[in-house]
């Protein structure tokens, strides 16, 4: 199993609390968002990983490799236009790299470690962590049925049929990886492709394969989007 991460983008938002550097980058008490995440897929045995990149390239390249291990694996994709797209386009640029399972995260998603091991065991369906919580516009949220099998996720969802959010976190199996392909060129063949985000394929793919939502279980996780969610983020982890 590898672990693809995407780090592209320039958190515009945020700008003021990175410095001007990657979001990914911002510190969260001692570590970096993405040292916390490396080391969280350390914890579950992951050596293998998937940078895309785009914003700050350079720099961002040159971190990643002097916190990385001698026996890990690390593979670079730059997204030379992730200024126009978005977190689809930049997931359909791993797509050579879609020969095993993978975890997929969001690079601005901070949590407890534990949360991994939620989905990093052997599966029979692909699975994306839900935070079951009252959601609002903003967030990506998920309709499930009673197995927990995901019927639609996206942010334009009617509010009360969500459950709660899909925290940009989720472990894709290798055997429904050829059909992941396909819908994300799909939506790169519409209009909509380039600018939206994956989940918008992943909305697609669930109608022809079984992704189910696991529960965080109340283990602390948050993405940051603004400048509150940096700041509660703070309190969280800090």
């Amino acid at each position: 199993m590898k672990a693809i991460i995407l780090a592209a983008g320039k958190g515009k938002r945020l700008q003021e609390a990175s410095a001007g550097l990657p979001k990914c980058m911002i510190k969260i008490g001692e570590k970096t968002i993405l040292q916390r995440q490396i080391d969280a897929c350390r914890l579950v045995g992951i050596k293998d990983f998937v940078f895309v990149l785009g914003f700050r390239e350079d720099f961002l390249k040159n971190y990643i490799l002097s916190i990385m291990k001698d026996n890990e694996n690390v593979v670079f994709k730059k997204n030379d236009i992730y200024d126009k797209t978005n977190t689809l386009y930049s997931l359909y640029l791993t797509t050579s790299e879609f020969d095993d399972d993978f975890i997929y995260f969001n690079a601005d998603v901070v949590f407890e470690p534990e949360i991994l091991t939620l989905i990093s065991e052997p599966s029979e369906y692909s699975q994306l962590l839900l935070e079951t919580k009252k959601c609002g516009e903003e967030e990506v949220k998920m309709i499930i049925d009673e197995d927990y099998r995901i019927l639609e996720i996206g942010k334009k969802l009617p509010l009360e049929k969500c459950v709660g959010e899909f925290i940009g976190v989720g472990k894709f199996n290798k055997n429904i990886l050829p059909a992941f392909i396909k819908h994300l060129k799909k939506a790169l063949d519409e209009e909509i492709g380039y600018t939206t985000f994956f989940e918008y394929a992943v909305n697609t793919l669930a109608k022809e394969v079984v992704l189910k939502a696991v529960p965080t279980k109340d283990i602390p996780c948050i993405e940051i989007d603004f400048p509150q969610d940096l700041e509660m983020a703070i309190k969280m982890f800090g």
